[in-house]
């Protein structure tokens, strides 16, 4: 198609959109990227961040999704990758991802999209002007575009509240996007605020060289990556069956069955972590070893922050802690995009009226897609890539979009649907249910399973499918662009969960279990025959006809 699209940013939703681009059909594609690497937030970078709204993982991240829940739909992970990947390996499979398809000469590196308006024609055409910033030569440009692709995920600018006498500390402040690894640390006591993903990784990191004081407002439920048999939470919890029936139980019983799970491992009343809101009303955090740091003595559970001093810091509760050497504010971030003209789209308190959490029902001709504008508990690899197929369908004129009326409808729904459910605060305005936000994308472009033609024509695929691990490669088996190879990856999710493992050959053991099944039959047998013998004695009339 002669369309021209660009998509900025080249992360793991930017790589994604231009492959998918690429597969339906459009040939003139230009990914922006101000930095000279692909990758986003998943390339760690030694130095510090070049701009105010660039992030990056720390040295040692590790994924909280494994890595059949995070890979793209028609490229599984190799084999031989851990369940949990570290961020070398990611960066690795984005980069694998881009030669496979052919992507990164689609890339145009140290280019800065300084500024995006509608041009002058857009009410006719739909067409946006792009101003580019070369950062090699300093040179500014303009470019035009049919369809625009914003692909810069969320994670940019760091939300830092401000707390009384914090102008005055004498210590180190910083956001936990800052923080590198515990190398680049000094001191024996830090602080650190919050409790999510990001506040749990890095106060487990510095308590293994410093005494960390974890401060909560409202506490978290703990949710581990492993769980029973050793295998990754995911393969348990996003099963499409699983999500059906959650959808029909009462809401209290399917909070009591979490807090049960989730309390199996260690007690969070005891470990003072509870929360006043129930499990489903909030992004639990995944971390496996916070309760054993917790246990350690080397990380203490703290209230929230009411001051600084010089030297330390005071606590809701009235208690205070001096010698604090380092602070670090694991408080999310803004949703914010300083690039876009506030006529195009303004969000308040991070809260943006998408449709699908991808379209501005406002404009009139639905020629940009947001991507990576929501939050689930799951990898956001997969739902960009269906962001990104929607959005090529929605573009070459093959999937039509509902009225404006009725996406801000669905909005509106989604929002009192998110308020009813999730604690009230500027984390949760972008909630997404893993699977089922997926099946909505899919289910608009014709890509989600359809399980009456799969029990009839496949039931062993239905089955797995239905009752499996829910995994992306079930989103090519049909609709636009299918993958041949994804029912065989469907069936062997197993086999790559298992392949990383094998590393050791086990030690030949002698197979006891028929003898262990006959022994059982045996002593059955003897225990009848023993009872029968002491009833008959008792009974020689009732049983006479039994011969021994």
């Amino acid at each position: 198609m002669s369309y021209r699209v660009g998509v900025i940013g080249a992360g793991s939703t930017g790589v994604t959109a231009v492959k998918n681009f690429l597969e339906a059909g459009f040939s003139d594609i230009v990914c922006f990227e101000r930095r000279d690497v692909i990758g986003g937030l998943w390339y760690f970078k030694e130095d510090t961040a070049r701009w105010e709204d660039e992030s990056c993982v720390n040295r040692a991240t590790v994924i909280n999704t494994s890595k059949e829940f995070m890979a793209f739909s028609d490229y599984p992970m190799p084999d031989y990758y851990p369940n949990f990947c570290h961020n070398t390996d990611v960066l690795n499979y984005f980069v694998d991802y881009c030669k496979h398809f052919g992507v990164d000469k689609y890339i145009r590196y140290n280019t800065e999209v300084m500024q995006l308006k509608k041009h002058n024609s857009y009410s006719s055409t739909g067409r946006w002007e792009l101003r580019l910033k070369d950062h090699k030569t300093g040179q500014e440009t303009n470019e035009v575009f049919d369809f625009i692709v914003v692909a810069n995920g969320h994670h940019g600018v760091p939300n830092m509240p401000v707390f009384p006498g914090q102008d005055k500390f004498e210590g180190k402040i910083i956001h936990s996007k800052e923080f590198k690894d515990v190398k680049s640390i000094d001191g024996e006591k830090a602080v650190v605020l919050g409790i999510g993903n990001s506040g749990g990784d890095v106060a487990v990191e510095l308590s293994k060289y410093m005494k960390v004081f974890l401060s909560t407002r409202r506490g978290a439920w703990i949710l581990n990556r492993i769980v029973d048999n050793g295998l990754p939470f995911d393969v348990f919890y996003h099963v499409r069956l699983t999500t059906f029936l959650q959808r029909w139980m009462p809401r209290s019983y399917k909070n009591a069955m979490l807090k049960k799970m989730m309390n199996q491992r260690f007690c969070h009343d005891f470990y003072r972590l509870s929360p006043v809101h129930e499990p489903d009303a909030t992004h639990p955090t995944l971390n496996d070893e916070l309760p054993n740091r917790i246990a350690a003595g080397r990380v203490k559970v703290k209230p929230n922050i009411r001051c600084f001093t010089e030297k330390g810091v005071s606590f809701e509760d009235g208690t205070h802690e001096d010698g604090i050497d380092l602070v670090v504010f694991a408080t999310g971030y803004k949703v914010e995009y300083p690039f876009i003209d506030k006529e195009i789209v303004e969000i308040r308190h991070n809260k943006v009226d998408l449709y699908k959490y991808m379209w501005l029902p406002e404009l009139p001709k639905q020629t940009i897609a947001f991507l990576a504008v929501c939050q689930p508990l799951g990898a956001m690899f997969p739902i960009a890539e269906l962001q990104s197929r929607l959005a090529a369908q929605v573009f070459k004129g093959a999937v039509a979009m509902p009225s404006a009326n009725d996406m801000k409808k669905d909005i509106a729904a989604k929002q009192r649907e998110l308020k009813s459910r999730y604690v009230d605060t500027e984390r949760h305005t972008i909630q997404v249910d893993w699977l089922p936000y997926m099946d909505e994308l899919a289910s608009m472009m014709g890509c989600k399973p359809n399980m009456f033609r799969l029990l009839v024509t496949d039931p062993s695929l239905f089955w797995r499918v239905l009752t499996g691990p829910g995994v992306p490669y079930q989103f090519r088996l049909n609709g636009p662009n299918p993958w041949p190879g994804a029912r065989q990856a469907i069936f062997t999710v197993m086999d790559r969960i298992q392949k990383p493992f094998e590393t050791r050959q086990l030690p030949k053991r002698k197979n006891t279990s028929s003898w262990k099944r006959y022994f059982l039959l045996i002593t059955l047998l003897s225990a009848g025959a023993a009872t029968a013998y002491i009833f008959r004695d008792k009974n020689p009339d009732l049983l006479k006809h039994i011969k021994f």
